[in-house]
Parts: structure tokens; C-alpha cells; sequence
């Protein structure tokens, strides 16, 4: 591979690299996290001295200071837990089906060798009566013999030559020794096995299983029984050889076919149970007490120049087991390790959320990245309160309320609940497996996300002081009446706890700026100041474009309601309504509702250029909004809320003009797309088209809307406009209604006077049909009651 070769390769590489769903920065951000985070965990002390039995201590006498319970030594605990264990019986069932399906089996097979020997029978003196010369009887012999042969082949037991025609013999009755007959072979096969099916045959080998006695269970009884008395699958076969001879007193083919007959339906009825046996003996291990007493708090454990016994070995090894589930450091790389494994594990948990529920999260890594910084800033709070060496209760100041309001503001309220869970659990590992800060962090953080779950501006963040006080105050005063804590100390407690208060959103509102300038992310404030009608695009529009401007207004309304009824982002939708049409302010006298009744300007123009200019105008407002650095989810409304439809009023009369030379192609009067890719740009899309086409109509009534409407949406659903946004029937029913009850109290229905016609009133009563797969459009406007001014005005609006 040469140089230029090289480059190429890694040009290309680069392009296909994709930063925000590369799975190799999920891994690197996760790696981060987990390695800073263990950094800031605590490293405890350690027993210096080494020590074994009969040595003498040669270290400061050891008081406990705190109790703990004595561990057994690791090696004698998994002893007993075996012991345990082998202790515990195997556990079989009886199962009197299989002896039920053996005789029946055996039954049926006797039933069948029966009818295939009187049939070869049959066929025998047929084929005799044939080389005596009657022809005709050939074609017959033959059938009878490949039928004789299907019969031997789909018996369940095989058998030779001999074997066979001792069976007939015995079926003729021909005497073969002890048995007579083909009935008395099979009573005497049947007897050997209800023999050994009364007795028990084992599933398992008897050299497999490890005890002398075993549980049978029927139905609801159990009994312990030795396990020789029963005969496992081998013994029984053997069993059987050996009697089977006995009784027929022959060892050549009618020996042979009983024992080929007999192993066939020996089945094992005493069934082995291996999920309840190890059931049981996994609650036999967890029975096994794993101490053996108790140190308690200012106990002495050794003094100095004690002799070291086994005893006194024992509490030091479990003092020392205590100090380290406690934070202290036995060996720091392998608490490093289960310091390591303990953050992944609960990172991994709130990563599993993401994939599973929050999937525009995860394939994000930029967003992604954003959430790692909120839990590193919070671990850095909780390690700089250990630093800290001051005798208060400094850990009320790590600020959890406020990663909880900041992933609510920039995400929502359940991702900032299970955030607050996961930051919880580390601050309380970080903190020497602190129960209390856990549990109090969680509260606060939980009411933080609930009191800005819905903000509308930005001083709501300060509404929170109040619920975050509240929430910590309640806690420590429960935990303190808990732990017999002095009224003093709760006091003191309660004070920090209102400094975090205090603090948090003053820290949400600093960070939030930050965060959405740096990572540009579109909250709901952003949204709401973007709502703003003196915002530039908005002001230009709304002076140069008045027409476009109002429909937009109505717009929101339309795609507000509608959200909120599918459950959508009501303000996103609504916004995104806001700006659908910004590019119309470049060219505003080319669309109908801002001509304001002067002559159409389209009239002049050929029906391929009129087209090019009202397509032009989402590529116009895409290019206005990003000089004007909107949000992405924002822009994306401006090319989706068209799609891919198409211009019908512009193409239907290019189809009426073209002559022969002409080449009309429908894709040059289409929008150039994407489809809508989310419920709110599908909203947008259906409050865009229902807009203009309920402000075309002469006298607009109950009815007229109800057929507008219906027609509007079902149209853009059999164009497939809405495939590939997560709208469902539901939801477009529940839009339909929404957008009805909004234009009804716009287009206010007119008075009825005495005389007038009363069908129009029993149309108005008729319900909306349900969308759904089968959905036949019943109620949708006719072709022929779409007149050609209201086609030019919709086609003009878009």
C-alpha cells in the first residue's frame, strides 16, 4: 500500500466515523466515569501487623469502635454450607401416567402384530391359490405384499425372520413350549411390568445418586425410602431378561421377541425432580448462619503482648472484613477492583433505562457525555466533603437536588428520577456506604424534578428552595427520632440542609446557561422564549407576511391541543408551528392568504414555475433558521411539515396545458422532504393542511368542518406522509376531535333561522368514523366538493 493509499484509507475512516452514535465513546465515557469515580472513593485503614495463631500481638491494644458481628472462617463456612447441601435428599416424583402408557402401548403393539400376522396369513393363501394358476389374482398379491411390508415397518418393535414367524406360530396356536399363544405372551409380558412399575423404576442411574435414601413425592405426600428398593432402567432390562426366560423356558427367536417386546416399555416412573432438589438445597446453604457471635462497640478485641489463639485470630480477621465492607482498604487494588465493579454495575443500570426506554438518549453521545459531567460533578461534591476535615454535617451540601432539576429541564422528570437514584447510590458509596445521605438525597432530588417538571420560565427554578427544604427537613428529623439523635444535632443538621436549599437552584439556574449554550440543548425554556413574537424571524413574518403569520398562530393552537391529547411535546409543537413558514416572508405576495385581494401573481406564471416558488420556500425558512441559529428540533419542522406532497392544484394544470413535446414529471411538483420523523412534525404537518383547507370554506359549519377534517387526515394518511413518524390510529383520532373543538370555536357555527333547511342539522350530529386498518374514508370530502378556488388557495398557502 503506498502513501496516497494510506491517506485515502484513513480519510475515509474518519468520514464513517460517527462521534455521536459511536459505540466506541459510549465505552470511553463509561470508562471515564467509572475510573474518576473510584479515584474519590475513600480508602479505609488496615490491620499493619501481620499475625497468626500462637504469635504475640505486637500492636496498640484494639477497641472496637463500632459492633459487628463474627464471621466463621471462609473455609469452615463453605464446609458446612456442603455439608448442608449433601445433607439434603434427592427429590423424586411418581409418575403412574408411564406405567398407565407402557400397558397401553404394550396393548396396542399386540393389537397390531395381530392384525399383520391374520393379514400375512390372508396373503399366504392368496399367493398359493396364485401358482395354482389363477392369473387374475397377481395384481392383488402384489398390493397385499407391499402393504404386509408398510404393516412390519411401522410396528414400534423390529424383528427378524425367526423372531416373526414364531409370533405366528404362536398366533396359530402352536405350541412353543411353556406359552401357547400370542394372548398368554403378552399377559406374561404385562405382569413382569406391572411388576416393576408397582416396584418403582428409577430415572436416574443408581451410581449417580450420591445418597442412601431418596424423597418420593405423590401428589402431596412425600416418603423417604432407600433408594434399593427400587431398580433403576439397566436393572429392570436386566430384571426382565432374566425372569422373562425363566417363565417361556426358551432361549432361541420367541425368547428374543419378549425381550425385544419387554425393553421397549420399560419406562422410569419415579422421575427425578432436579429443580426442587436444588431448590431445597440452595435453602439449605442459605440456612447455614454465617457468624458464630458478636463484638460489641468499646469491646476489646486483643491487647498488647496477648498471646494470638484461634479465637482471637477470628476477630481480628473479621474486624478487619468490617473496616473494609465499612471503606477501609485491605488490599487497594482489589478495592479498587470491587470500587470499580460497584460504579459500573450501577451506571450499567441507568445505561439499561436509556436503551430500553430513553433510545434518542442513548444514541447520543453528546448527550450522553452531558449526563457523565452531572454525575462526576456530584461524586466530586460528595469526595470534597470527606476532604474536608471539619467537624459538621457537611454532607447535607452535595447537591444533588440540583443534577435532579437540570436532567428534569434538559431531559424529563423520570430519566431525573432514575438519575437522582443512580447519583444517590454513588454519593452514599463515595461516603463510606452512607445510608443516610443516600436516602436524603433521593427525597430531595425526587421533590427537586417534580417542582420544575412543568416550568414555564426560568424563576420557577427558585419555587424548588422550598420543596428541597421541606423534603431534607422531614428526613433528618425521622432518621434522628430513629437514632435517638439530641434535638440539637438535628438542628444543626437542618441548617446545612437549608443551605443546600438555598443553593441548588441558584447553581441550576448558572449551569443550565451553560449547558445549553455548550451542548445546545433545546429545553423547554428554550422553546418558551423562542415563543416570543419579537423574536426577529417572527417580527419579519409577522410585518411582511401578515396572512402566513396569523395561519401559524392558528397553527399552534391546532398543534397544542393535539399534542396534549397524544401526549406530545405541547410546547414543541406549538413553536414548531411558530416558525413552519418563515420562509415565506422572502416572497410573501406569492401566497393566497397574503394577497389580500389582489390580483394572484400565479396567473401570469407557467404551472412548473409557480411550483418552483412555493417549494422554494422551505429551503428558504431551512436557511433563515439557521442563520438565526435555531434549534435543530425546530428546524426540522420546516421541510417536514410538507413531506412529500405534492402540488396537485399546480400538476393538475400542467397535465391540462402540456402538448406533445412536453414532459410532465410529478416529482418536480413534490416537496422535497423528509416525511415527518416525530409526532409533533406530524402535527404540524395535519394542523398545516386542516388550517388552510377549514379557511377556504364558504359559510363553514359543524358539518363542513367535520368532512374538511376528515378528509385532511385521511388523505395524508393513504399518501403515507405519516409512515414514518410514531403517530398511531389512536392518536390520529384523538388529533381529529382536538383540531375540531379548536376550528369550531374559530369558525363559529351561524345562527338558524325559522325555515331553514334541517338536514344540515342531522349532519352535524354524525360522529367522526374511527381510523384504523380498515378505515374506509366514509365521510371524507368528495372530489367534487372540493371546488377550484379552495384547491388554489390550499396549493397557494403551502
Amino acid at each position: 500500500m503506498n502513501l496516497k493509499e494510506m491517506y485515502a484509507n484513513i480519510e475515509k475512516t474518519t468520514r464513517s466515523f460517527d462521534f455521536n452514535t459511536s459505540m466506541t465513546v459510549k465505552v470511553f465515557i463509561l470508562i471515564s466515569v467509572v475510573v474518576l469515580i473510584v479515584l474519590m472513593f475513600p480508602t479505609g485503614e488496615s490491620i499493619e501487623f501481620d499475625y497468626r495463631i500462637g504469635a504475640i500481638w505486637g500492636g496498640d491494644e484494639i477497641i472496637a469502635p463500632f459492633s459487628f458481628p463474627i464471621y466463621k472462617e471462609e473455609r469452615q463456612y463453605e464446609s458446612e454450607k456442603q455439608e448442608a447441601e449433601r445433607a439434603v435428599k434427592p427429590v423424586f416424583q411418581r409418575d403412574d401416567r408411564q406405567a398407565d402408557q407402557a400397558i397401553d402401548s404394550l396393548r396396542t403393539l399386540f393389537g397390531q402384530i395381530k392384525a399383520a400376522i391374520d393379514f400375512e396369513l390372508e396373503y399366504r393363501d392368496r399367493r398359493t391359490t396364485l401358482r395354482r394358476g389363477e392369473a387374475d389374482l397377481r395384481a392383488r398379491v402384489e398390493q397385499d405384499s407391499i402393504i404386509l411390508e408398510d404393516f412390519k415397518r411401522y410396528l414400534t418393535v423390529q424383528f427378524n425372520a425367526e423372531e416373526w414367524n414364531t409370533l405366528i406360530d404362536l398366533r396359530r396356536g402352536i405350541d412353543r413350549g411353556n406359552i401357547t399363544s400370542l394372548e398368554e405372551l403378552r399377559t406374561t409380558i404385562e405382569s413382569l411390568l406391572r411388576e416393576y412399575y408397582r416396584t418403582g423404576i428409577l430415572s436416574e442411574s443408581k451410581q449417580d445418586i450420591e445418597h442412601e435414601e431418596i424423597a418420593i413425592r405423590r401428589n402431596a405426600d412425600e416418603v423417604v425410602t432407600p433408594v434399593e428398593r427400587f431398580k433403576d432402567v439397566s436393572e429392570a432390562n436386566t430384571a426382565y431378561e432374566s425372569e422373562i426366560s425363566e417363565r417361556l423356558n426358551d432361549d432361541g427367536p420367541e425368547l428374543s421377541a419378549a425381550v425385544k417386546i419387554g425393553s421397549v416399555h420399560i419406562r422410569p416412573n419415579i422421575i427425578f425432580n432436579e429443580e426442587e432438589t436444588n431448590r431445597l438445597r440452595q435453602i439449605a446453604r442459605e440456612e447455614v448462619p454465617r457468624t458464630i457471635g458478636f463484638v460489641l462497640e468499646n469491646e476489646r478485641i486483643i491487647s498488647r503482648h496477648e498471646r494470638i489463639t484461634e479465637e482471637s485470630k477470628l476477630h481480628l480477621d473479621t474486624f478487619r472484613r468490617a473496616k473494609a465492607e465499612r471503606g477501609g482498604a485491605i488490599n487497594i487494588w482489589l478495592q479498587y477492583v470491587g470500587k470499580g465493579l460497584h460504579v459500573t454495575i450501577v451506571l450499567l443500570l441507568f445505561g439499561v433505562y436509556f436503551f430500553l426506554f430513553r433510545k434518542n438518549v442513548f444514541h447520543n453521545n453528546a448527550k450522553l457525555a452531558l449526563i457523565a459531567l452531572i454525575i462526576l460533578m456530584q461524586a466530586f461534591f460528595a469526595f470534597l466533603t470527606l476532604a474536608i476535615n471539619v467537624d459538621a454535617p457537611v454532607e447535607y451540601l452535595i447537591f444533588v437536588p440540583a443534577a435532579a432539576m437540570l436532567l428534569t429541564i434538559m431531559f424529563d422528570s423520570r430519566l431525573a428520577f432514575y438519575g437522582t437514584v443512580t447519583i444517590a447510590l454513588l454519593v452514599g458509596g463515595i461516603r463510606g456506604n452512607d445510608y443516610t445521605i443516600m436516602l436524603v438525597s433521593i427525597i430531595g432530588g425526587a421533590l427537586a424534578a417534580y417542582t420544575v417538571r412543568d416550568i414555564k420560565h426560568r424563576t420557577q427554578i427558585f419555587r424548588s428552595m422550598l420543596f428541597i427544604f421541606l423534603g431534607y427537613t422531614l428526613t433528618i428529623i425521622a432518621l434522628g427520632l430513629e437514632r435517638f439523635e439530641t434535638p440539637m444535632a438535628m438542628i444543626y443538621e437542618v441548617t446545612f440542609a437549608g443551605a443546600n436549599a438555598l443553593l441548588s437552584p441558584i447553581l441550576t439556574f448558572g449551569l443550565l446557561i451553560f449547558f445549553e449554550r455548550v451542548w445546545r440543548i433545546t429545553t423547554d425554556l428554550t422553546l418558551l422564549e423562542l415563543s416570543d413574537f419579537n423574536h426577529p424571524l417572527l417580527k419579519d413574518l409577522s410585518q411582511k407576511a401578515p396572512g402566513t403569520f396569523h395561519h401559524s398562530l392558528v397553527m399552534g393552537s391546532l398543534a397544542e391541543t393535539a399534542a396534549e391529547v397524544i401526549d406530545a411535546n405541547t410546547i414543541l409543537a406549538r413553536v414548531g408551528a411558530y416558525y413552519h413558514d418563515v420562509g415565506k416572508s422572502l416572497k410573501p405576495e406569492y401566497f393566497i392568504e397574503n394577497q389580500m385581494g389582489f390580483k394572484n401573481r400565479h396567473d401570469k406564471l407557467t404551472p412548473r414555475m409557480s411550483a418552483l416558488i412555493l417549494i422554494s420556500h422551505v429551503k428558504d425558512g431551512y436557511e433563515l433558521g439557521k442563520k438565526h441559529n435555531l434549534p435543530k428540533e425546530i428546524l426540522e419542522f420546516i421541510p417536514m411539515h410538507h413531506g412529500t406532497t405534492l402540488i396537485s392544484y399546480f400538476y393538475n394544470r400542467a397535465l391540462e396545458k402540456k402538448t406533445d413535446k412536453d414532459v410532465i414529471n410529478e416529482d418536480d411538483y413534490r416537496y422535497p422532504g423528509p416525511k415527518p420523523q416525530t409526532k409533533e412534525t406530524g402535527i404540524v404537518m395535519l394542523a398545516d393542511a386542516v388550517e388552510a383547507a377549514t379557511r377556504s370554506i364558504d359559510e363553514p359549519s359543524i358539518a363542513k368542518l367535520k368532512v374538511t377534517i376528515d378528509g385532511i387526515i385521511k388523505s395524508r394518511f393513504e399518501e403515507g406522509e405519516l409512515d414514518e413518524c410514531e403517530l398511531t390510529f389512536k392518536d390520529l383520532n384523538s388529533i381529529r376531535e382536538a383540531f375540531f373543538k379548536v376550528l369550531v370555536g374559530i369558525h363559529h357555527p351561524r345562527i338558524k333561522y325559522p325555515g331553514q333547511d334541517e338536514k344540515e342539522d342531522d349532519s352535524e350530529k354524525e360522529k367522526f368514523q374511527p381510523f384504523d386498518k380498515g378505515y374506509s374514508g366514509k365521510g371524507a370530502m368528495p372530489p367534487e366538493e372540493t371546488t377550484t378556488e379552495s384547491n388554489t388557495k390550499l396549493d397557494n398557502k403551502q
